[in-house]
């Protein structure tokens, strides 16, 4: 006979409209729960524009909140020595393939963040530029590296690709071989491939556990029209079998995503304006646009976030008008889910870009409901998920025999349907 176990609640919405109940037949499991040791199974926090020494006097707190990884900004030294928060940009105009700028501190203090952090059993992702390099103005100029490019780059014509812009977002050559705004380097030149080697591997040999690729949807792929073996002999020079690697490609036009997988995991942004919608950022709010990752495949390929740096701060502001309460629930329905990775992105403290760089951002990585979340994942590693929904208020996250995630994103509601869960007393572990 089908199982007939129900479950039965009553959610006061956004006070408590997140609400993370397990099995206590086994003990009960409270959310100060251990942090897991795999990134698989935990949640990213990118520390966005944070400093090295600013991450390292936070680990405490982030270990306390969670997480168990953060993401740092790029490394690299950059065009100018711009600070503002408003500036951000400035770090995804790299200059060379050396750790160190003046935004977030030099290689040593680099390395003892990451000294630090493995610590505390935190693993550290760096942003890495390896499709472009910083421009040297507007125009056409935008298609030709900066003055302080180093020489062995700049100087060097078999490093570039042609100095003009995509303008079809559907030709996959345009899209891996012109630029997107800034000079477009040629992956496929051994020669660079070797000083990209040589800095992640560097950044390993200080502590480095992982890579984020920006732009990775513009580094072409070997099966790719004009394809080179860039990933496969980067990726297969790393001295670090266990990293976790993932890389931004954008949904839309000539993307290839699922080709990447080969390589690596990728970002899943058209998941995160579903999340947004799900939660009611410029709709009505219904949770079962959440259910479906819009990309086929594995979703353990995936990391997925609410907002990123760039739907926050692009010239678009896509992301702004979130509020709080919206990115909590959000984070509530991506962090409770077993196989995707989820990152929290930390917007500005002060209010939209405010402040400078190097300064930790706004308080929201470590609410309350959002560190509930963090510890209902770590709780629930290696237990597989079984989504359902309410109406289109409830969001419903079974985790194996052991615990579910309920997300409210309306009003008062009643919780009354099937489970999975075994017969049993079950504690809420939020409110």
């Amino acid at each position: 006979m089908r199982n007939k176990n129900k479950i039965t609640s009553f959610l006061i919405a956004f006070v408590f409209a997140l609400s993370l109940v397990f099995n206590n037949i086994t003990g009960l499991i409270t959310v100060n729960a251990a942090v897991v040791n795999s990134i698989d199974d935990g949640a990213i926090l990118h520390a966005w524009n944070w400093s090295f020494d600013t991450i390292k006097s936070r680990l405490p707190e982030i270990k306390e909140a969670g997480y168990t990884a953060i993401q740092t900004s790029p490394i690299q030294g950059n065009k100018e020595d711009l600070m503002a928060n408003s500036k951000w940009w400035i770090l995804y105009q790299p200059t060379n393939f050396k750790i160190g700028n003046a935004q977030l501190g030099n290689r040593e203090q680099f390395k003892s963040m990451c000294e630090e952090a493995d610590k505390y059993g935190i693993d550290i992702i760096v942003d890495v530029v390896a499709n472009h390099t910083g421009n040297r103005g507007g125009g056409t100029d935008a298609f030709y590296p900066a003055t302080n490019v180093d020489s062995a780059i700049k100087d060097d014509s078999s490093m570039w690709h042609e100095h003009v812009g995509v303008s079809d977002w559907n030709n996959r050559w345009q899209v891996t071989h012109w630029g997107i705004g800034l000079p477009d380097l040629n992956t496929a030149n051994w020669k660079l491939q070797n000083m990209v080697i040589e800095f992640l591997n560097d950044a390993i040999a200080c502590g480095a556990d992982g890579f984020r690729f920006d732009a990775a949807k513009h580094i072409e792929l070997p099966d790719d029209d004009g394809g080179s073996d860039f990933w496969p002999r980067v990726l297969g020079a790393l001295n670090k079998d266990d990293l976790f690697i993932y890389g931004e490609v954008l949904q839309g036009g000539a993307d290839r995503i699922n080709a990447y997988h080969t390589y690596m995991r990728t970002t899943a942004d058209w998941y995160g304006g579903s999340v947004r919608s799900a939660v009611g950022y410029h709709s009505t709010a219904n949770v079962n646009n959440a259910k479906t990752y819009t990309v086929s495949g594995a979703a353990s390929n995936l990391v997925t976030w609410v907002e990123s740096h760039d739907t926050y701060a692009n010239d678009h502001k896509e992301t702004v008008a979130l509020t709080n309460e919206q990115i909590k629930l959000g984070w509530a329905i991506i962090a409770g889910r077993a196989d995707s990775t989820p990152l929290f992105f930390n917007r500005t403290s002060g209010g939209y870009l405010a402040s400078n760089m190097g300064a930790a951002g706004d308080d929201m990585w470590k609410d309350p409901i959002v560190v509930a979340a963090n510890n209902f994942r770590n709780a629930m590693a290696g237990e597989g998920e079984y989504i359902r929904t309410q109406g289109n208020d409830l969001f419903i996250t079974e985790r194996g025999q052991s615990g579910v995630m309920i997300v409210n994103v309306s009003g008062s509601t009643s919780v009354n349907c099937e489970t999975k869960l075994p017969n049993g007393e079950y504690t809420d572990s939020v409110s």
